[in-house]
């Protein structure tokens, strides 16, 4: 009886989970897209946990649950994560060149609102605090670091380079 033999077989079954669970939390994370657009991304990890983010237009009072308030450091942390994806945009099968984020009218850029705190809940906030991530060019590329206010009610349908992302744990 060998321990070499047996230690070799140990080490290859270690390897092989550690590669099984690698491949498993990569495949999690996905982008969603619908209609050529890329309408969220599913699967991604935040401090351990898993979420999905969908891109929606409109004002934060109409599109966010009642009594929310913001997303609090979770609003960083998902820009953050966003901004760390490098999502394979360029495989999404029938891709078109000028795929962005639902919502997204500007051929330049857009910028995502991920409210952190608000003065109220909603449907009855008057001013939003928000983390902005900037899409330009097929990849979530920056995160300015001051928080921007936002008119709750101002509808980002009329902004053509705006819109917000709304988080929700996976399923």
């Amino acid at each position: 009886m060998s321990i070499k033999p047996r230690v070799s077989r140990r080490l290859a079954s270690i390897f092989a989970a550690l590669c099984i669970g690698v491949t498993g939390s990569a495949q999690a994370l996905s982008l969603v897209v619908e209609d050529g657009e890329i309408a969220g991304v599913s699967g991604l990890d935040i401090q351990g946990r898993l979420y999905d983010v969908t891109f929606r237009d409109g004002a934060f009072n109409a599109i966010y649950p009642s009594e929310l308030s913001g997303y609090g450091p979770l609003a960083r942390a998902l820009a953050q994560a966003l901004l760390a994806t490098k999502l394979p945009i360029q495989a999404v099968p029938g891709r078109r060149t000028d795929l962005r984020p639902r919502g997204c009218q500007s051929t330049d850029s857009c910028t995502i609102l991920i409210p952190e705190h608000s003065d109220g809940t909603a449907p009855n906030a008057r001013m939003t605090h928000t983390v902005e991530v900037i899409y330009t060019k097929d990849r979530f590329s920056k995160v300015p670091e001051p928080l921007w206010p936002f008119d709750a009610d101002t509808d980002t349908q009329s902004m053509p380079d705006m819109l917000y992302a709304v988080i929700t744990p996976a399923h």
